[in-house]
């Protein structure tokens, strides 16, 4: 079967594809291929984390934005692999399998819906996709929350299944640091606890609010990880706060970052079910997380982590201090780290993951594995 994505880039989509391409090669009788269509920007993070897990990748080039051709490599492609079945992600893969392999069963996993403040363009090519998707042998929602939102765009309610995400936890055999000496190999400088926040760096993901609690509260060592069109901005921002912020860019191994911090904080001002909460709790990391899409799916307030009320209302600086301050206390950062590795364990686990997509595949699909 063929997995199809969009876009190489950097972000939780790509490390969820990786996760699942791994999984499913384990699920008995499936022998997933994993393709990209070429990217439009030089990031190729999908590529990179697809060969660190020596996982096999296909590139499927786009040459432009008219490229008929495409159309032929991924026929050839499907020729060539003997590909029985399409699972698609983001709305360009989606409608090129679509056309191009309209004989093959569809299967389409929904990693969110855009809103109206998006531009008209990507609205436009998120409803092409919802006709594909009532075309499709069966949907895949990402969350509970985005089940609501495609059987409130028309989609029937028995073709859209709930996946969580899976993410893998850090390698077991891997040497116990110390935690401060793990930091300082990081150039994680002083003995403060370390809030951690991941992820692209633009408007949504809500840097600018972390920064500013911080610069109220700066009995805390703040590390952003992750890069993006706001970079310089936030940058800008914490020297404007006389702060302190080690920014580290984009790194394809997280566990060392998630292993030296206290805390990791997701002040989204908007989500579908993001795959750093998931990546943080795998390693027994508490959360401060805005309560958006689905992200109470994952966070269990008061005991995995802290939710707090949506972002767009004036007090999300001060709702980021007060989780700080209660968070401050070591016991509560360790008592919510072990309920979030336990929590993760039993539900948001690669091989459960993989699982539950094989099974959707073989009750969408009946002549796929009928044995």
């Amino acid at each position: 079967m063929l997995l199809l994505a969009e876009s190489p880039y950097f972000g939780g989509i790509t490390s969820h594809l990786v996760t699942l391409a791994e999984g499913l090669g384990q699920q008995e009788g499936i022998v997933p291929v994993l393709a990209c269509l070429s990217g439009r920007r030089p990031d190729r993070t999908l590529f990179e984390r697809a060969a660190a897990h020596r996982v096999e990748i296909i590139e499927v080039p786009v040459h432009g934005r008219f490229d008929t051709g495409v159309m032929d490599r991924l026929r050839l492609l499907a020729e060539r692999r003997r590909i029985d079945l399409v699972h698609t992600h983001n709305y360009r893969a989606t409608l090129l399998a679509a056309a191009a392999l309209r004989r093959l069963p569809l299967v389409v996993t929904c990693h969110g819906l855009v809103d109206s403040s998006v531009p008209f363009s990507v609205r436009a090519w998120q409803a092409l996709e919802l006709r594909c998707m009532r075309r499709a042998r069966a949907v895949i929602a990402c969350s509970e929350q985005v089940r609501r939102d495609l059987l409130a765009r028309g989609l029937p309610g028995g073709k859209v299944h709930v996946v969580h995400n899976g993410v893998a936890g850090p390698d077991a055999s891997a040497p116990v640091f110390d935690k401060l000496a793990l930091r300082e190999s990081l150039g994680i400088q002083g003995d403060k606890p370390v809030v951690l926040f991941v992820g692209r760096m633009v408007e949504g993901k809500g840097l600018d609010l972390l920064l500013q609690a911080c610069a109220q509260r700066r009995g805390w060592r703040c590390v952003a990880v992750g890069d993006g069109p706001m970079r310089g901005a936030m940058e800008a921002l914490a020297r404007q706060q006389d702060l302190e912020v080690l920014f580290a860019g984009t790194q394809t191994n997280m566990t060392p970052w998630y292993l030296a911090a206290d805390v990791v904080a997701l002040p989204s001002r908007s989500e579908a079910f993001p795959m750093v909460l998931l990546e943080a709790a795998a390693h027994g990391c508490p959360v401060i997380a805005t309560d958006v899409g689905g992200v109470a799916e994952i966070v269990e307030h008061g005991k995995t982590g802290l939710l707090l009320p949506c972002s767009t209302n004036p007090d999300s600086v001060s709702d980021l201090v007060d989780a700080l301050d209660l968070l401050q206390d070591p016991q509560a950062r360790a008592d919510m780290g072990r309920n979030a590795r336990a929590r993760w364990e039993a539900e948001f686990t690669p091989g459960r993951m993989a699982a539950t997509v094989a099974e959707i595949y073989r009750a969408a699909v009946p002549e796929f594995l009928s044995s």
